[in-house]
C-alpha cells in the first residue's frame, strides 16, 4: 500500500519554493545586467575603506563617488563591488559602470553575483517541482496479484500436453 503525502511537509515545501523565489525573482534583472556590465559607463573614485570583521575572516569594500563618462550622472557614497583593501588606493580612480543599483557600481569585467541568484532560483523552482510530483503525479501501480505472476508452488514445474498430430508444446 502507498503511503499518501504528508500535508504539512508539502506545505513547509511550498512556503519555502515561494521564500527562495521571493527573494531571487526580484533580483534577476540587476544581477545579469550587473554579470554583463550592462550600464553606464565611468569613473569611480576611491574616499574610503569600509570593513567588517568576521570570525577567521575580513570583508572590505570602497566607498567613494561615481562620475559617468558623459558627465550626466554623479554619485556619492557609493560602494565599488568586488574591490578588497588592497585593491585600491584613497583618491585612486578606475573605471566602473553603473547598472542601476543604489548606492553600488561594479567593474568594467562585471559580477558573479548571478550565480547565488542563480543557485536560489534553481533550489525554488525544485521545491516546487517536487511538491508537483508528490501531488500531482499518479501513485506508482501496485503489483497484481493474479493467477499468472503468482509462482509456482515448490516441486511444480510446467508441464507438457500434446493434441492429437500436434507437437508438444509447454504451458505456464
Amino acid at each position: 500500500m502507498t503511503r499518501r503525502p504528508s500535508g504539512f511537509v508539502s506545505l513547509v515545501l511550498l512556503v519555502a519554493a515561494c521564500a527562495l523565489l521571493g527573494v531571487a525573482l526580484p533580483n534577476v534583472g540587476n544581477v545579469l545586467r550587473a554579470a554583463t556590465a550592462d550600464g553606464v559607463p565611468g569613473t569611480f573614485t576611491a574616499r574610503q575603506l569600509s570593513c567588517v570583521r568576521h570570525p577567521g575572516h575580513e570583508t572590505c569594500e570602497w566607498v567613494g563617488s561615481f562620475r559617468s563618462a558623459d558627465g550626466r550622472s554623479a554619485l556619492e557614497s557609493v560602494r565599488m563591488y568586488g574591490r578588497g583593501r588592497d585593491s585600491l588606493a584613497e583618491g585612486q580612480r578606475v573605471a566602473a559602470v553603473d547598472v542601476g543599483l543604489p548606492g553600488r557600481v561594479y567593474g568594467p569585467g562585471g559580477s558573479r553575483e548571478w550565480i547565488f541568484t542563480g543557485l536560489l532560483l534553481l533550489a525554488g523552482y525544485a521545491l516546487f517541482a517536487l511538491v508537483a510530483k508528490r501531488h500531482l503525479m499518479p501513485p506508482p501501480a501496485r503489483p497484481s496479484t493474479t493467477a499468472a505472476s503468482r509462482p509456482l508452488p515448490e516441486g511444480d514445474a510446467p508441464r507438457e500436453e500434446t493434441l492429437a498430430g500436434a507437437e508438444p508444446h509447454r504451458l505456464p
